[in-house]
């Protein structure tokens, strides 16, 4: 339905709260675009756009052994190339936009470094009294 609506132009996306621009709308602004602020664009990235790339982990213990974390990796990332499992996912009409394994435990490793000034203001914006 919404791909048809965008098609025929009986719905435009105006705004975009994502980290890059989507390449099929190059010209339709991100939030981060009207961040006056860096603490604005800091709440942006931790509250929205560093949660939503983590939002479908598939993850492993910590004590894991690193051969182990690689190996399983690795046959992810060959599964979403998979020419076979890209035409299943375009028939399901399903979007593959993998993230590295190693993008991911950055993201998660730096939620646990906020500083303290940007995490009062995150508890503010996202639990408001």
């Amino acid at each position: 339905m919404w791909p048809r609506a965008l098609e025929t132009g009986d719905v435009k996306v105006i705004l975009m709260v994502m980290p890059k621009k989507h390449p099929e709308l190059p010209d339709v602004p991100l939030a981060s675009d009207y961040a006056k602020t860096e603490d604005a664009r800091r709440i942006l990235k931790y509250a929205v756009h560093d949660i939503a790339t983590v939002t479908r982990i598939y993850f492993v213990p910590p004590a894991t052994p690193k051969d182990r974390v690689q190996l399983l990796r690795k046959a992810f990332a060959d599964t979403l190339k998979d020419p076979e499992f890209l035409a299943d996912a375009k028939k399901s009409k399903l979007d593959i936009e993998p993230v590295a394994g190693e993008e991911v435990q950055k993201l998660v490793q730096d939620l646990y470094k906020i500083d303290p000034s940007t995490l009062a203001r995150l508890k503010e914006v996202l639990l408001p009294k």
